[in-house]
């Protein structure tokens, strides 16, 4: 069978990938010359704010002070002197101040003010691509939930890729580092992000590691936010099934049907660019490549790891299908999208064995 090839794109727009800049300054002689900065940081780098200099300010007093001077009549004698005294006391700032101290691969270096709390808002979040030689975790946080993340992590070339697509995590801090815990049977999988470095560590999941290439590593590197757009470029296979399972809830409910409309042909990939097309006699359904979807192990048959992608069905709006295409084994399942998989609607096509 030919390679099988998913080329994914990714389109760096500027209204998602470009990430805010923050010119910092060093003071000379305790003053700040805007005109000339030091350089300046992406929300990418590590950033530490610094506590602010309070004011100092000083205080004048007068004490008296008991000296022995020695009289004209050569005796001493004991007299009182008014001594000046100065101390100093460090006080909050009356008004905030224009410039604040932060850590960072400068040094220690100063930053606006205002422009430091726009910074940090961005640098705050986890949101986005994390990259090393080989992989790329994608971190994307819920829109309801701050504190839940979609996490994928990618490891490896060609097609020998590690991959794991683990939903609805919730961060935890600890030390300053925000983690996040995925398990499932046989695999346990830790992801660690401190400083714009993300770590992943696991425990089993060999069913996901692929031609000497795992989950776990490093991954230094931050990108920001990128937009990606995904094109498919697929051999296109056809398969014919007399018969089929209809699963109107999982897997529990799978009984075997026939078409009513006679063999089901299904092309995988009938353009090239990843549509499927279902056919029963005249009966067309048509499903377009939406997006790529990294399949669980759950979804493994037979040991063979299929190829996802979630489409969408063509002649009805809001029909989300997950396709799960079997190269080896000419099997296809199709998952609405959406659905827990042990209650999801399914269809599974596989090969008429000679005992059937």
């Amino acid at each position: 069978m030919k390679k099988i090839l998913l080329v994914v794109l990714a389109v760096f727009a500027a209204s998602s990938f470009a990430q805010m800049k923050l010119d910092v300054y060093k003071k000379i002689n305790g003053e700040i010359d805007e005109r000339r900065p030091l350089g300046y940081l992406m929300s990418s780098d590590a950033i530490k704010e610094l506590p602010i200099p309070k004011d100092r300010i000083e205080h004048e007093s007068f004490v008296d002070v008991q000296e022995k001077v020695r009289g004209k009549n050569g005796k001493y004698q004991t007299v009182t002197k008014k001594q000046r005294v100065v101390t100093y006391e460090e006080v909050e700032p009356k008004a905030p101040p224009r410039y604040v101290p932060v850590n960072c691969k400068f040094g220690d270096v100063w930053v606006k003010r205002s422009e430091l709390d726009r910074f940090m808002q961005e640098y705050a979040d986890l949101s986005g691509e994390y990259v090393s030689e080989t992989g790329r975790v994608v971190l994307k946080s819920s829109p309801s939930n701050a504190n839940r993340f979609n996490i994928i992590v990618q490891n490896g070339k060609d097609d020998n890729v590690a991959e794991i697509e683990m939903g609805n995590l919730e961060k935890k801090n600890v030390n300053g580092h925000a983690r996040f815990v995925y398990k499932e049977d046989g695999c346990a999988v830790g992801v660690d992000v401190f400083n714009r470095v993300v770590r992943v560590a696991q425990r089993g999941c060999e069913d996901y590691n692929v031609g000497g290439y795992t989950l776990a590593g490093n991954y230094p590197t931050f990108k920001g936010n990128n937009r990606i757009v995904e094109t498919f470029n697929l051999d296109s296979y056809s398969f014919s099934y007399p018969k089929y399972l209809w699963c109107a809830s999982g897997f529990d409910t799978c009984e075997p049907l026939k078409d009513e409309h006679g063999i089901v042909h299904i092309t995988w990939s009938k353009d090239g660019h990843g549509t499927i097309e279902r056919k029963a006699g005249s009966t067309v359904h048509t499903y377009r490549a939406m997006e790529r979807v990294i399949p669980h192990k759950r979804d493994f048959y037979n040991g063979e790891k299929p190829i996802a992608i979630k489409t969408k069905r063509t002649d009805m709006s809001g029909e989300w299908m997950n396709w799960y295409f079997y190269p080896r084994a000419g099997r296809f399942k199709m998952m609405r999208s959406g659905q827990r998989h042990d209650a999801a609607y399914m269809e599974i096509y596989e090969p008429v064995k000679e005992d059937d």
